[in-house]
Formats: structure tokens, C-alpha cells, sequence
């Protein structure tokens, strides 16, 4: 046969066999077969002589496989394919939902976002503001949390502000402006708007169903009630003592502490800033009493240095010198060794990608382990309660879910498909890796920051209580050698509380609610 004639013929052949790929894609997908339409979309891309039309189906018949299949990565790939390509594509809009759907579901806050600030142009713009206004305002709402990450408050304002009552992501925009007119991450210099902070808050609470759920709207209504706290906090602590503003102010936030439920994610957080609360207020036995619940195996990795200090302050106010001294002596012996440690460990200028295991080896440490070669157990979990490293932590699993499934899937393991995105997998591993070694790094070196401020502050409330001690001893007054009697029971509020001495043993139902009596024992 002519060389000519074969090339022809070859030709011929195989365009009406890829033309009916998709066909074959569509109906695959039609009966739920998410992995043979994702392989047959697939084919009908790695075509050169494919339609646009087809091609641009096929995009979108790729990403909504890999949506329905339950990876979103995968997905999120495609879908910004397509998003990038700009609105003359057929599938566009769905495009930018999916972005959305799947940004969701890995709760990412760094891709999805990058992606829709970069395609949110002028060209783009008219297009986009004729979309469904529900999935506008959650594109807006993405923005608006990337536009504040990056410190851009005025777009970030604008952006969230769009955001109308019913959309689902009104509470989470609402809470978003209350840090913003908080003026989170935008220094000392700005002068919060404390009234419009609240009543986002409180609008951002009250937009989720009581019998919500959803774990994330839980936690988006715990941190509104904490976050309301710490403004009337703030606000209350700027005013002077004696003034009935102060005082209705640090009222309102214990009962906004009190607000956050018990054993959820922010609870310890609440406990810990509403003994500084009740201390501000002279409730010191309630302060202690939360400070005590912290202390309680329940809380075994939670990482609250600064207790300590509280808990040494609290002793100093009451003249019991004794006290403040066994504490700060506590305070240095035990962060003192982890400041050495931590610093020691940032001098070795790990690469990047070497941070992630190294945390994971520290959190196999047993808690009596003392190895300057590992992150200090507690300041390893303090990383891994970081909300935003539990992000990045979970994007990471998911990178390593999906390569595998890719991998091991009989559909996809014989394809170029499996094989690149397997590749695709590793190479988003890699680089991300890289971020999240970044991030640690920082945190590593903040926490020891605040760990080297501890310390630090332990010295100087020692220094104030030996000059507190020869004022104490020119008045004639002794130190130590008295013992200290038991002192009355605290109040009881009502009938629904019971008391119980504390018997050294912690009970979970008690955590929370305890009280100490001390008596002050100043001069009066």
C-alpha cells in the first residue's frame, strides 16, 4: 500500500474512534461509572485532533468525575483549567462553583482563593457578576478571607460586605468583619470599632441553627462567642478602675467565656482567657479555679506557659510571697531547657521539607524525653492545635490519599491518566511540603519567642516580689514559717450546683467550675 494512502487511512480510523470517546465518557458518567468516564475524558484531551467543543467538555466532564470519586484535589486541578482558560469557555461558571464545592471540602485557604483572585480580572469581571448571586457571594467571601490574609483590609471589607443573610457563607463573612474592624494583624496604631466587632459576632452566631450540625459551623459559633468575649474584654480593660463601664464590660465577657461550650475545640482557650478575666475583675479564686481546671490530665497536651505566670501574679497580688517564688522557680526550670532546646534546633537551618518529620518524631516522644535533637513534646502539640496547621496538615493527607488512589485504582493504575496524576500527587507533596515547613519553622520560632518572654517576665515578677518582701519585713511583718488553715467553702449560686472538697483527683464532669478561697494576706 502507498505510504500516503496509510497514513490516510490511519487517520481516518482513528478520529471516528476518539470522536466516540466522548460519547463513551458521557454515558460512563450518566451511570455512575465515575472512574471509566474520567478515563475516557481523559483520552478525549491527550487527542490532539479533538473539537473544542469536545475538549472543553471533556475538561469539565474530568474535573465532575474526579468531584463525584471523592477527590477533590484531583478535581480542584481541572476545574482551574478551565477557570483560568477565561468566560468564553462553555463552562465557566460551573467551573467556578466547582472551585468552590471542592475548595469546601478540603477547607483549603491558600489554593481556591489564589486561583479566584487571579481570575478575577477586568476581563472576567463583567461575566462574573452575571452569575447566580448566591455562588458571587461565596467567591467574595473566599476573597475577602485571602484579601485580610494578606493583610489588604479595605478589598477584604468590601468583598465580605457583599455577603447577604441566607447565604451559607454569611456567618463565616460576618465573623471575617468582626476581625477586621477588630483590627487583627494591623498593629498598634489602629483604633477598633468596637460596637460594629460586636455586633458582627453576634450576627454571625445568631445565623447558625441551634440544632446546627456541622462541625465547622459549631466551631465557627464557639470562636464567635469567644471572639465577642475577647472585644468586651479589650474594651472594658482600656477604661479606668471604678468606672461602671469597666466593670458591666468585664462581666459581659465572662458570660461571653462561659458561652463556649464545654469540651469543645475552644473551650481551653476560653478556660485560659477568662482566668485573666476574673483576675482584672479581683475574682481570684475563680481564676484559679479555671487555671486549676487546666491543669488536669484531660488538658495533658494543651501548652498554656503563660498560666503559670497568671497563677504567680494572682499569689503576688495576695501578698503570698512564698507562693509567687515556688511558682517562677517552676516557670524558669521547666522553659528555660525548652528555649535552649528550641533555639538550638532552629540554629541547625533544617531545609524546609525537613521540618514536618521532625515533628512527627517529636510527637512520639515519650513526655519524660529530654532529647535536644527533637521538638519538646509540648510545644510539638501546641503546633498540631494551631488551626491553621491543622489545615495544611489535612491538605497534606489528602495529597497523600489521592496518590494513592491512583495508584491502586484498576482503572487508573493502567492509564497515562493514573501515572500522571500520580505524578501530579508527588509534585503537589513536594511543594507543599515546602509550605508547610515554612509555616513550622515560624511557629518554632515564635513559640520560643513567647517562651523566652515568659521567662523573662518570671524575672522581673520575682525582682518585684524581693523588693515587695524587704517592704513587707521593714513593716515587720514575717515570711513563710505560718501555716495556712482551710479556708470556707466558695459560694454556691443556686441548687443546681453541688460542692465537693477537691480531693486531688480530677472528675470530668467537675472540670470548669472550680473555685479557690484565698484570703489576701497584705496589710490592710
Amino acid at each position: 500500500m502507498n505510504k500516503a494512502i496509510l497514513i490516510a487511512a490511519t487517520v481516518t480510523l482513528a478520529l471516528p474512534a476518539s470522536a466516540q470517546n466522548i460519547d463513551k465518557a458521557v454515558k460512563a458518567f450518566k451511570a455512575g461509572d465515575y472512574d471509566v468516564a474520567a478515563a475516557q475524558f481523559y483520552s478525549v484531551l491527550r487527542f490532539e485532533g479533538e473539537e473544542e467543543g469536545d475538549i472543553a467538555e471533556a475538561q469539565y466532564g474530568l474535573a465532575k468525575s474526579f468531584e463525584k470519586l471523592g477527590l477533590p484535589l484531583a478535581a480542584l486541578k481541572y476545574y482551574e483549567d478551565i477557570a483560568k482558560s477565561g468566560n468564553d469557555h462553555p463552562h465557566f461558571d460551573d467551573a467556578i462553583e466547582g472551585l468552590l464545592a471542592v475548595g469546601d471540602t478540603l477547607d483549603d485557604d491558600l489554593k481556591t482563593p489564589q486561583i479566584l483572585d487571579a481570575i478575577y480580572t477586568p476581563e472576567n469581571e463583567n461575566a462574573l457578576r452575571k452569575m447566580n448571586p448566591e455562588v458571587l457571594q461565596r467567591v467574595h467571601y473566599t476573597l475577602g478571607r485571602f484579601m485580610f490574609n494578606r493583610a489588604n483590609f479595605k478589598e477584604a471589607r468590601d468583598f465580605l460586605g457583599t455577603v447577604k443573610p441566607g447565604n451559607p457563607k454569611y456567618p463565616h463573612a460576618q465573623y471575617m468583619l468582626g476581625l477586621v474592624r477588630l483590627g487583627v494583624g494591623r498593629g498598634d496604631n489602629y483604633a477598633p470599632k468596637y460596637e460594629q466587632v460586636v455586633e458582627h459576632f453576634e450576627k454571625a452566631r445568631d445565623a447558625i441553627a441551634k440544632d446546627a450540625s456541622d462541625e465547622r459551623l459549631l466551631e465557627l459559633r464557639d470562636l464567635a462567642s469567644l471572639g465577642l468575649a475577647r472585644t468586651y474584654y479589650e474594651q472594658a480593660y482600656q477604661l479606668d478602675e471604678g468606672d461602671p463601664k469597666r466593670n458591666d464590660g468585664l462581666t459581659q465577657a465572662r458570660r461571653e467565656f462561659l458561652n463556649v461550650p464545654r469540651f469543645s475545640d475552644t473551650w481551653p482557650q476560653a478556660l485560659f482567657e477568662r482566668a485573666w478575666a476574673e483576675t482584672v475583675s479581683n475574682n481570684y479564686g475563680k481564676a484559679l479555679g479555671a487555671l486549676h481546671s487546666l491543669r488536669a490530665p484531660y488538658f495533658g497536651d494543651e501548652f498554656y506557659p503563660e498560666a503559670r505566670i497568671l497563677q504567680a501574679i494572682i499569689y503576688y497580688y495576695n501578698c503570698q510571697w512564698d507562693r509567687v517564688n515556688t511558682i517562677l522557680e517552676e516557670t524558669k526550670d521547666s522553659y528555660g531547657p525548652m528555649t535552649k532546646t528550641l533555639q538550638g534546633l532552629l540554629d541547625e537551618n533544617f531545609a524546609l521539607d525537613e521540618w514536618y518529620p521532625l515533628l512527627q518524631k517529636s510527637l512520639k516522644q515519650g513526655k519524660d524525653d529530654k532529647s535536644d535533637k527533637l521538638i519538646p513534646r509540648s510545644v510539638a502539640f501546641a503546633v498540631t492545635h494551631d488551626p491553621k496547621f491543622a489545615k495544611m496538615e489535612r491538605f497534606l493527607r489528602e495529597i497523600d490519599r489521592e496518590a494513592k488512589v491512583f495508584e491502586k485504582n484498576d482503572t487508573f493504575k493502567r492509564s497515562d491518566m493514573g501515572r500522571e496524576m500520580t505524578d501530579f500527587a508527588n509534585d503537589t507533596r513536594d511543594a507543599y511540603l515546602a509550605l508547610v515547613g515554612k509555616f513550622l519553622k515560624t511557629k518554632v520560632n515564635d513559640l520560643n519567642g513567647e517562651l523566652n518572654d515568659i521567662t523573662t517576665r518570671a524575672s522581673i515578677v520575682a525582682l518585684e516580689t524581693k523588693t515587695a518582701e524587704a517592704d513587707w519585713l521593714e513593716q515587720g511583718k514575717e515570711i513563710g514559717g505560718q501555716s495556712r488553715a482551710r479556708q470556707p467553702r466558695p459560694f454556691i449560686p443556686d441548687d443546681t450546683f453541688q460542692f465537693w472538697w477537691f480531693r486531688n483527683e480530677y472528675w470530668v464532669d467537675e472540670l470548669g467550675y472550680y473555685e479557690f478561697t484565698i484570703k489576701t494576706e497584705c496589710f490592710e
